[in-house]
Protein backbone atom coordinates (compact mmCIF):
# COMPACT_ATOMS: atom_id res chain seq x y z
CA UNK A 1 0.00 0.00 0.00
CA UNK A 2 1.63 3.16 -1.05
CA UNK A 3 0.74 6.86 -1.60
CA UNK A 4 0.51 8.36 -4.53
CA UNK A 5 -0.24 11.86 -3.61
CA UNK A 6 -1.80 14.43 -1.00
CA UNK A 7 -3.67 17.58 -1.43
CA UNK A 8 -4.44 20.49 0.78
CA UNK A 9 -6.97 23.11 0.73
CA UNK A 10 -6.85 26.16 2.52
CA UNK A 11 -4.30 24.17 5.12
CA UNK A 12 -1.56 26.37 6.80
CA UNK A 13 0.24 28.14 3.82
CA UNK A 14 -1.64 26.03 1.25
CA UNK A 15 -4.37 27.55 -0.68
CA UNK A 16 -4.81 24.83 -3.13
CA UNK A 17 -1.73 22.19 -3.27
CA UNK A 18 -1.18 19.06 -4.60
CA UNK A 19 1.97 17.01 -4.44
CA UNK A 20 3.11 13.32 -5.77
CA UNK A 21 4.74 11.18 -3.73
CA UNK A 22 7.28 7.87 -5.41
CA UNK A 23 9.16 5.25 -3.36
CA UNK A 24 11.48 8.30 -2.04
CA UNK A 25 10.53 11.84 -2.20
CA UNK A 26 12.64 14.53 -0.73
CA UNK A 27 10.71 17.80 -0.73
CA UNK A 28 13.42 20.85 -0.69
CA UNK A 29 12.85 24.43 -0.30
CA UNK A 30 13.51 27.03 2.30
CA UNK A 31 11.77 27.81 5.43
CA UNK A 32 7.86 28.56 5.50
CA UNK A 33 7.59 26.47 2.01
CA UNK A 34 5.73 24.21 3.47
CA UNK A 35 8.00 21.03 3.46
CA UNK A 36 6.59 20.39 6.85
CA UNK A 37 3.37 20.96 6.41
CA UNK A 38 3.31 17.85 3.98
CA UNK A 39 4.86 15.86 6.90
CA UNK A 40 1.97 17.33 9.26
CA UNK A 41 -0.40 16.57 6.63
CA UNK A 42 0.52 12.94 6.24
CA UNK A 43 0.94 11.93 9.78
CA UNK A 44 -2.66 13.72 10.41
CA UNK A 45 -4.06 11.42 7.84
CA UNK A 46 -2.54 8.51 9.84
CA UNK A 47 -2.92 9.41 13.63
CA UNK A 48 -5.81 11.87 13.36
CA UNK A 49 -3.95 14.67 14.53
CA UNK A 50 -1.14 16.79 14.37
CA UNK A 51 2.62 16.57 15.71
CA UNK A 52 2.91 20.04 15.91
CA UNK A 53 -0.46 22.26 16.30
CA UNK A 54 -1.23 22.81 20.06
CA UNK A 55 -4.99 23.73 18.48
CA UNK A 56 -6.95 22.80 15.45
CA UNK A 57 -6.90 26.19 14.29
CA UNK A 58 -3.22 26.70 13.91
CA UNK A 59 -3.85 24.37 10.69
CA UNK A 60 -6.34 26.51 8.92
CA UNK A 61 -4.91 29.09 6.14
CA UNK A 62 -6.52 32.71 7.84
CA UNK A 63 -9.50 33.86 7.15
CA UNK A 64 -11.03 30.67 5.92
CA UNK A 65 -13.83 28.49 7.73
CA UNK A 66 -12.58 24.97 7.42
CA UNK A 67 -9.63 23.24 5.60
CA UNK A 68 -8.85 19.74 4.17
CA UNK A 69 -6.31 17.59 3.71
CA UNK A 70 -6.54 13.97 2.09
CA UNK A 71 -4.19 11.66 0.26
CA UNK A 72 -4.92 8.85 -2.92
CA UNK A 73 -3.79 5.54 -1.23
CA UNK A 74 -2.68 2.48 -3.62
CA UNK A 75 -2.78 -1.02 -2.37
CA UNK A 76 -1.85 -3.56 -5.50
CA UNK A 77 -4.01 -6.60 -5.71
CA UNK A 78 -2.41 -9.62 -7.16
CA UNK A 79 -5.45 -11.63 -8.90
CA UNK A 80 -3.15 -14.80 -10.09
CA UNK A 81 0.77 -15.45 -10.89
CA UNK A 82 0.35 -13.16 -14.08
CA UNK A 83 -1.99 -10.64 -13.61
CA UNK A 84 -3.23 -8.08 -10.68
CA UNK A 85 -4.69 -4.95 -10.17
CA UNK A 86 -4.84 -1.71 -7.60
CA UNK A 87 -7.65 -0.79 -5.66
CA UNK A 88 -7.27 3.70 -4.42
CA UNK A 89 -9.72 4.76 -1.52
CA UNK A 90 -9.07 8.09 -1.04
CA UNK A 91 -8.70 9.31 2.71
CA UNK A 92 -9.61 12.98 4.02
CA UNK A 93 -10.07 14.92 7.11
CA UNK A 94 -11.76 18.23 7.33
CA UNK A 95 -10.73 20.60 9.88
CA UNK A 96 -13.01 23.63 11.45
CA UNK A 97 -12.97 26.02 13.96
CA UNK A 98 -16.15 24.75 15.13
CA UNK A 99 -18.38 27.17 13.29
CA UNK A 100 -19.26 26.53 8.88
CA UNK A 101 -21.37 28.89 7.26
CA UNK A 102 -23.17 29.49 10.91
CA UNK A 103 -23.93 26.32 12.28
CA UNK A 104 -22.21 24.21 14.90
CA UNK A 105 -20.10 21.56 13.52
CA UNK A 106 -17.52 18.93 14.87
CA UNK A 107 -13.63 20.52 14.62
CA UNK A 108 -12.20 17.22 13.01
CA UNK A 109 -14.30 15.21 10.09
CA UNK A 110 -12.86 11.79 8.41
CA UNK A 111 -13.95 10.19 5.63
CA UNK A 112 -12.98 7.39 3.33
CA UNK A 113 -13.94 7.51 -0.16
CA UNK A 114 -16.80 10.06 0.46
CA UNK A 115 -18.61 8.32 3.48
CA UNK A 116 -17.90 10.22 7.28
CA UNK A 117 -15.60 7.79 9.70
CA UNK A 118 -15.39 7.99 13.24
CA UNK A 119 -11.70 8.83 14.69
CA UNK A 120 -11.65 5.51 15.79
CA UNK A 121 -12.38 3.25 13.10
CA UNK A 122 -10.58 5.82 10.97
CA UNK A 123 -6.73 6.14 12.70
CA UNK A 124 -4.63 3.65 11.62
CA UNK A 125 -6.11 3.26 8.19
CA UNK A 126 -2.28 3.58 7.15
CA UNK A 127 0.38 3.70 9.00
CA UNK A 128 2.90 6.90 8.90
CA UNK A 129 5.78 7.40 11.32
CA UNK A 130 7.81 10.74 12.00
CA UNK A 131 11.07 11.73 12.36
CA UNK A 132 12.08 14.75 13.80
CA UNK A 133 15.30 16.57 15.19
CA UNK A 134 12.82 16.77 18.53
CA UNK A 135 13.02 12.88 18.91
CA UNK A 136 16.64 13.36 19.97
CA UNK A 137 15.89 14.37 23.24
CA UNK A 138 13.67 11.41 23.76
CA UNK A 139 16.95 9.66 25.93
CA UNK A 140 17.62 12.11 28.07
CA UNK A 141 14.47 14.40 28.03
CA UNK A 142 11.32 14.79 30.49
CA UNK A 143 9.07 11.10 31.48
CA UNK A 144 6.10 13.02 29.64
CA UNK A 145 7.97 12.85 26.31
CA UNK A 146 8.56 9.38 26.06
CA UNK A 147 5.10 8.22 27.39
CA UNK A 148 4.05 10.38 24.41
CA UNK A 149 6.01 8.59 22.29
CA UNK A 150 4.37 5.20 23.91
CA UNK A 151 0.96 6.44 23.31
CA UNK A 152 1.71 7.32 19.77
CA UNK A 153 2.58 3.63 18.68
CA UNK A 154 -0.24 2.11 20.87
CA UNK A 155 -2.89 4.55 19.53
CA UNK A 156 -2.09 3.89 16.05
CA UNK A 157 -2.15 -0.40 16.44
CA UNK A 158 -5.24 -0.57 19.03
CA UNK A 159 -8.19 1.62 18.60
CA UNK A 160 -9.38 0.46 22.23
CA UNK A 161 -5.75 1.88 23.76
CA UNK A 162 -6.82 5.59 22.57
CA UNK A 163 -9.91 4.84 24.12
CA UNK A 164 -8.48 3.80 27.41
CA UNK A 165 -6.41 6.86 27.51
CA UNK A 166 -8.85 9.22 26.68
CA UNK A 167 -10.90 7.79 29.63
CA UNK A 168 -8.27 7.43 32.15
CA UNK A 169 -6.97 10.89 31.55
CA UNK A 170 -10.61 12.41 31.55
CA UNK A 171 -10.92 10.29 35.23
CA UNK A 172 -7.76 11.25 36.32
CA UNK A 173 -8.77 15.17 35.77
CA UNK A 174 -12.14 14.28 37.82
CA UNK A 175 -10.16 12.78 40.70
CA UNK A 176 -7.37 15.39 40.84
CA UNK A 177 -10.25 17.69 41.32
CA UNK A 178 -11.97 15.76 43.98
CA UNK A 179 -8.77 14.85 46.12
CA UNK A 180 -8.51 18.54 46.28
CA UNK A 181 -12.03 18.69 47.12
CA UNK A 182 -11.53 16.19 50.18
CA UNK A 183 -8.75 17.99 51.52
CA UNK A 184 -10.64 21.18 51.72
CA UNK A 185 -13.71 18.92 53.13
CA UNK A 186 -16.01 20.06 50.42
CA UNK A 187 -17.08 16.74 49.66
CA UNK A 188 -16.47 13.45 51.25
CA UNK A 189 -14.67 10.52 50.58
CA UNK A 190 -17.18 8.20 49.21
CA UNK A 191 -16.89 10.85 46.12
CA UNK A 192 -13.55 9.09 45.41
CA UNK A 193 -14.51 5.24 44.97
CA UNK A 194 -16.11 5.55 41.18
CA UNK A 195 -13.02 7.81 39.91
CA UNK A 196 -10.37 5.36 41.47
CA UNK A 197 -12.66 2.07 40.16
CA UNK A 198 -12.42 4.08 36.38
CA UNK A 199 -8.79 4.65 36.86
CA UNK A 200 -7.70 1.27 37.86
CA UNK A 201 -9.78 -0.66 34.98
CA UNK A 202 -8.18 1.74 32.58
CA UNK A 203 -4.98 1.97 34.06
CA UNK A 204 -4.47 -1.75 33.59
CA UNK A 205 -5.33 -1.96 30.29
CA UNK A 206 -2.92 0.72 29.37
CA UNK A 207 0.46 -0.86 31.21
CA UNK A 208 -0.73 -4.43 29.80
CA UNK A 209 -0.25 -2.86 26.30
CA UNK A 210 3.00 -0.89 27.36
CA UNK A 211 4.45 -4.13 28.54
CA UNK A 212 3.86 -5.71 25.52
CA UNK A 213 5.26 -3.17 23.65
CA UNK A 214 8.12 -2.78 25.70
CA UNK A 215 8.78 -6.90 25.92
CA UNK A 216 8.91 -6.20 21.95
CA UNK A 217 11.22 -3.90 21.68
CA UNK A 218 13.42 -6.23 23.79
CA UNK A 219 13.27 -9.04 21.09
CA UNK A 220 14.15 -6.72 18.06
CA UNK A 221 16.13 -7.91 15.52
CA UNK A 222 18.62 -4.94 15.05
CA UNK A 223 22.00 -4.21 14.44
CA UNK A 224 21.84 -1.97 18.16
CA UNK A 225 23.18 -3.24 21.39
CA UNK A 226 20.90 -1.88 23.48
CA UNK A 227 17.87 -2.77 26.31
CA UNK A 228 14.65 -1.37 27.79
CA UNK A 229 13.68 -1.11 31.09
CA UNK A 230 9.92 -0.08 31.94
CA UNK A 231 9.61 1.57 35.10
CA UNK A 232 6.10 0.81 35.72
CA UNK A 233 4.31 3.05 38.69
CA UNK A 234 1.67 0.56 38.79
CA UNK A 235 -1.67 1.14 39.46
CA UNK A 236 -4.24 -1.23 41.35
CA UNK A 237 -7.66 -0.34 43.78
CA UNK A 238 -4.94 -2.08 46.68
CA UNK A 239 -1.96 0.75 45.92
CA UNK A 240 -4.31 3.68 45.70
CA UNK A 241 -6.34 2.24 48.54
CA UNK A 242 -3.01 2.37 50.72
CA UNK A 243 -2.11 5.76 49.17
CA UNK A 244 -5.54 7.70 49.60
CA UNK A 245 -4.57 9.76 52.71
CA UNK A 246 -1.32 10.80 50.77
CA UNK A 247 -3.09 11.58 47.67
CA UNK A 248 -5.37 14.06 49.11
CA UNK A 249 -3.15 15.60 51.21
CA UNK A 250 -1.28 16.40 47.56
CA UNK A 251 -4.39 17.33 45.79
CA UNK A 252 -3.96 14.50 42.79
CA UNK A 253 -3.34 10.80 42.37
CA UNK A 254 0.14 9.29 43.78
CA UNK A 255 0.16 6.74 41.00
CA UNK A 256 -0.53 5.24 37.92
CA UNK A 257 0.16 4.66 33.70
CA UNK A 258 0.78 9.09 33.97
CA UNK A 259 3.57 8.03 36.05
CA UNK A 260 5.27 5.77 34.00
CA UNK A 261 8.49 5.79 32.22
CA UNK A 262 11.36 3.97 30.43
CA UNK A 263 15.30 3.75 30.50
CA UNK A 264 17.19 2.75 27.61
CA UNK A 265 20.30 0.49 28.66
CA UNK A 266 23.42 -0.80 27.17
CA UNK A 267 23.33 -4.68 26.28
CA UNK A 268 26.97 -4.99 25.03
CA UNK A 269 29.75 -6.02 27.21
CA UNK A 270 31.40 -3.25 29.71
CA UNK A 271 28.26 -0.75 29.89
CA UNK A 272 25.61 -3.85 30.43
CA UNK A 273 22.74 -2.68 31.29
CA UNK A 274 23.92 1.17 32.19
CA UNK A 275 21.54 3.73 31.58
CA UNK A 276 21.92 5.43 28.45
CA UNK A 277 21.14 8.74 29.39
CA UNK A 278 24.21 8.86 31.66
CA UNK A 279 26.80 6.93 30.22
CA UNK A 280 26.15 7.12 26.34
CA UNK A 281 28.14 10.03 24.21
CA UNK A 282 25.95 12.21 22.13
CA UNK A 283 26.18 9.80 19.25
CA UNK A 284 25.07 6.63 21.30
CA UNK A 285 22.35 8.51 22.33
CA UNK A 286 21.40 9.54 18.69
CA UNK A 287 21.69 5.61 17.85
CA UNK A 288 19.32 4.82 21.43
CA UNK A 289 16.71 6.96 19.33
CA UNK A 290 16.85 5.10 16.08
CA UNK A 291 16.58 2.02 18.24
CA UNK A 292 13.28 3.46 19.55
CA UNK A 293 11.73 4.32 15.93
CA UNK A 294 12.93 1.03 14.75
CA UNK A 295 11.02 -0.45 17.17
CA UNK A 296 8.19 1.66 16.29
CA UNK A 297 8.71 1.09 12.93
CA UNK A 298 8.50 -3.11 13.01
CA UNK A 299 5.76 -3.26 15.46
CA UNK A 300 3.51 -1.06 13.24
CA UNK A 301 4.70 -3.48 10.73
CA UNK A 302 4.24 -6.43 12.47
CA UNK A 303 0.45 -5.49 14.06
CA UNK A 304 -0.59 -3.70 11.21
CA UNK A 305 0.65 -6.16 8.37
CA UNK A 306 1.66 -3.43 6.12
CA UNK A 307 4.42 -1.20 5.93
CA UNK A 308 4.41 2.55 7.34
CA UNK A 309 5.31 5.33 5.61
CA UNK A 310 8.12 6.84 6.64
CA UNK A 311 8.80 10.62 7.45
CA UNK A 312 11.99 12.18 7.91
CA UNK A 313 11.83 15.64 8.86
CA UNK A 314 14.88 17.20 8.27
CA UNK A 315 17.20 15.10 10.38
CA UNK A 316 20.16 14.60 8.21
CA UNK A 317 21.82 17.94 9.91
CA UNK A 318 21.07 15.89 13.47
CA UNK A 319 22.73 12.85 12.76
CA UNK A 320 26.33 11.78 12.69
CA UNK A 321 27.68 9.28 9.86
CA UNK A 322 27.14 5.95 11.60
CA UNK A 323 23.30 7.00 11.77
CA UNK A 324 23.11 8.61 8.65
CA UNK A 325 23.75 4.98 7.47
CA UNK A 326 21.22 3.07 9.06
CA UNK A 327 18.69 5.37 7.94
CA UNK A 328 19.58 5.30 4.74
CA UNK A 329 19.46 1.70 5.10
CA UNK A 330 15.64 2.19 6.59
CA UNK A 331 14.77 4.61 3.18
CA UNK A 332 15.36 1.64 1.07
CA UNK A 333 12.48 -0.46 2.77
CA UNK A 334 10.05 1.50 3.25
CA UNK A 335 8.15 4.64 1.23
CA UNK A 336 9.74 7.68 2.23
CA UNK A 337 9.29 11.81 2.35
CA UNK A 338 12.04 13.54 3.46
CA UNK A 339 12.46 17.23 3.90
CA UNK A 340 15.43 19.70 4.05
CA UNK A 341 16.16 22.80 3.28
CA UNK A 342 19.98 22.33 3.55
CA UNK A 343 21.87 21.73 -0.63
CA UNK A 344 24.32 19.35 0.80
CA UNK A 345 21.86 17.65 2.18
CA UNK A 346 20.48 17.37 -0.92
CA UNK A 347 23.43 16.70 -3.06
CA UNK A 348 23.92 14.02 -0.09
CA UNK A 349 20.90 11.93 -1.10
CA UNK A 350 21.39 12.15 -4.84
CA UNK A 351 24.52 10.47 -4.50
CA UNK A 352 23.44 7.97 -1.76
CA UNK A 353 19.55 6.75 -2.78
CA UNK A 354 19.45 5.64 -6.51
CA UNK A 355 15.07 6.07 -6.82
CA UNK A 356 15.33 9.86 -5.36
CA UNK A 357 12.38 12.11 -6.50
CA UNK A 358 13.41 15.50 -5.65
CA UNK A 359 10.20 18.35 -5.26
CA UNK A 360 11.32 22.19 -4.95
CA UNK A 361 8.91 23.84 -2.53
CA UNK A 362 8.07 27.53 -2.94
CA UNK A 363 7.26 29.81 -0.78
Amino acid sequence: MKVAKIFFQHFRLFEQQEVTLNDVTLLVGDNGSGKTSVIEGLYLLSHGESFRAYKIDEMIAFNQELARVGISLVEEIEENKSASSSKTDILEVTLTRGLVQGSRTRKRLFSINGAGKSQKNFVGEFQAIVFQPEDMRLVEGSPGRRRSFIDEVLQLTNPEYAYSLHTYEQALKRLNKFLEQVREREQPRSVLKYWEMLLVKHGKILQTDRLEFFEFLRRLDSPFSFDVRYLISEISEKALDSRQEKAIAAGHVLIGPHKDDFEILFAGENLDNRELSIYGSRGQQRLGVLWLKLGELRFLEKIKKQKPLLLLDDIFSELDEASENLVLELVGKYQTVITTANENTKEFLKQKLKKLTIKKMKN
